[in-house]
């Protein structure tokens, strides 16, 4: 069942979020990566704490429901990470910040890519928003969304 999208703010990532987004990678992430990648305590514990200059925390109220990292490259904007506790789920911020993301690929005019799990729901997010593979691997893919142009040929 859909519930309903609750109002929520960005706000940077700090140090002090990692464990929060650790243990949110463990709890949206950990199952699909048993029985094909497998689960590596620290390495994912780095990868929680990789690129926090470029992570957001995903607010409703005082309450932490989320992250995102989108990574400004000079060809592309990357989407690096975007999580939501699973009781915030299917409520509309995961599609309300790809809508976001989109917005500043046509904006700087640059594609969006992103590397997802084949398994789980969010590749099927990605592709209902025009995200497509653009690199097949066993376990995940490469994706990639280019700006739409308008009929004068700029976004």
């Amino acid at each position: 069942m859909k519930r309903e999208n609750k109002e929520f703010t960005l706000r940077p990532a700090t140090v002090d979020d990692i464990d929060f987004i650790y243990d949110l990678r463990v709890k949206t992430m950990k199952p699909f990566f048993d029985g094909t990648l497998g689960w590596n305590e620290a390495k994912e514990h780095e990868k929680a704490a990789d690129e926090l200059t470029n992570a957001e925390i995903v607010m409703i109220g005082q309450k932490r429901v989320g992250v995102i990292k989108v990574i400004p490259r000079a060809e592309e904007l990357h989407f690096h990470q975007m999580q939501i506790l699973p009781e915030h789920q299917k409520g509309g911020i995961g599609a309300e910040l790809v809508r976001r993301v989109i917005k500043r690929s046509e904006m700087s005019n640059k594609p969006i890519t992103l590397f997802v799990m084949k398994n789980t729901p969010a590749k099927r997010l990605y592709e209902q928003f025009g995200f497509s593979v653009t690199n097949d691997f066993e376990y995940n893919c490469r994706m990639c969304r280019h700006p739409i142009l308008n009929q004068e040929g700029s976004v």
